[in-house]
């Protein structure tokens, strides 16, 4: 059985859904680009449709039925409010919860509940905020959709279109810490044509939200957006907030394993600051703050990238910056550049940091670590140069003397020389034995 879409130009004769019957399954897809062309597309029937299909119980979308019952409406979102969960009232779950809500979009399309109070200020515009979520629709038995159940964070810039409307309004009314529920109406979610499968259109949307870290990127933007001769005409405060806000953001990038754009926002931090016109001691001292934690986490990048050379000159550099810095700073490049010189096989350079490291910080264990590590390598080390010597002089052992053979060629002819006077031949051997 076959039957043909229609064409655009066409007029098709509209059915009641009484008419139509029911639901009829096809044996393949269909192909949404030639269904809307001019010349439609031709498409089959299923011989046998599924009449079970209907009657099969969804699949959850996530294993986890312990994480799932934590999260749900019944076990996990009403639990605190017993006015909500009250067998009395008949009205739908989510008018009874926006009852308890404050509107913060103005219109009544976001409703917020709050959870846990978070700390600071509300997060700003621009910013990028790693938060977890969990979605749900209402009288759903699991979210449709959870960082909770993927076990990873989201971290997402506000304002660039990213997220749903709602979403981007919701967050923006939180603080660093803060847990929040928010209902969205269609308007700020998916609107009247959803996002099929899973969320049909017209749907509110619950959402509980928790914030773990922002980071203000306002300042960073604003500076990068100048035309460069533009930025040079910055004052230091300026330019201070811009490396700041790339500081913060390359601690982000770290915290998350992306050690490539950590290391691009920490040398962009460092740039400006270098290049930053300073009016007086105060400016300089303001700058030597955060240029020797850009430097001492530059050369933690370094170590995590296996390239100590280079993580030894951001300590250098770093032990170079003007100012009176805390001594755990101090410590912390001491402590890598004796770990870098030790990668290196600069033992006695690697101890010294070592030891004025563990001066600084007597009770910071990584130190201790770090000089046993030490102490293991300059064994290996050590073994290693006397396996090299015994393998050199077991070669020259068992290398044959002029009386084993009387056509064996001398020695001293062997290295391009020629034979000198009786007794030149055991005074190079000797000399060869000092040099070992």
């Amino acid at each position: 059985m076959s039957a043909r879409g229609g064409s655009q130009g066409q007029t098709m004769e509209l059915l009641d859904e009484a008419d139509l019957g029911p639901p009829m399954r096809l044996k393949e897809a269909l192909s949404v680009r030639e269904l809307s062309s001019e010349s439609g597309m031709v498409f089959e029937i299923a011989d046998e449709p599924d009449e079970n299909r209907h009657a099969q119980p969804q699949k959850l979308f996530y294993d986890d039925a312990a994480l799932i019952s934590s999260l749900s409406l019944d076990g996990g979102m009403y639990e605190d409010d017993e006015s909500i969960v009250s067998d009395g009232d008949e009205s739908e779950p989510f008018q009874r919860l926006a009852a308890k809500m404050v509107d913060v979009s103005g219109d009544g399309g976001v409703l917020k509940m709050e959870v846990k109070p978070g700390v600071g200020h509300c997060i700003p515009d621009g910013a990028s905020v790693t938060f977890h979520y969990s979605a749900f629709l209402e009288y759903s038995d699991e979210p449709f959709d959870s960082t909770m159940l993927r076990e990873q964070p989201e971290r997402k810039l506000l304002d660039a279109g990213e997220m749903i409307p709602g979403l981007n309004v919701a967050i923006k009314t939180m603080r660093r810490g803060e847990k929040s529920r928010f209902l969205i109406q269609p308007q700020y979610a998916f609107g009247e044509v959803g996002c099929p499968p899973r969320i049909p259109g017209g749907e509110r949307l619950l959402y509980e939200v928790h914030v773990e870290s922002v980071v203000d990127r306002t300042a960073a933007d604003t500076f990068e957006e100048l035309e460069e001769g533009k930025q040079s005409l910055t004052t230091f405060k300026e330019r201070l907030e811009a490396a700041q806000a790339h500081h913060s953001q390359g601690n982000q990038h770290h915290s998350e394993g992306n050690l490539g754009a950590a290391k691009s926002s920490y040398y962009r931090a460092t740039w400006i600051m270098e290049y930053s016109a300073l009016k007086n001691r105060e400016e300089e001292l303001e700058r030597g703050k955060i240029l020797i934690r850009l430097r001492s986490n530059l050369a933690q990048i370094y170590l995590e990238l296996k390239d100590p050379a280079r993580a030894c000159t951001q300590c250098k550099m770093g032990l170079a910056v003007t100012g009176e810095h805390p001594s755990a700073i101090i410590a912390k490049l001491y402590f890598r550049y004796g770990k870098a010189k030790r990668l290196l096989n600069n033992f006695a350079e690697a101890k010294k940091f070592l030891l004025k490291a563990k001066k600084i910080k007597p009770g910071w264990n990584e130190i201790t670590q770090e000089l046993e590590a030490l102490t293991q390598s300059e064994e290996k080390w050590a073994a290693r140069e006397r396996f090299m010597c015994q393998r050199m002089f077991n070669f020259s052992d068992s290398s044959p003397g002029p009386e084993s053979s009387s056509h064996s060629t001398p020695p001293s002819r062997l290295m391009g020389r020629p034979r000198n006077k009786a007794g030149s031949q055991d005074k190079e051997v000797k000399h060869k034995s000092r040099a070992c």
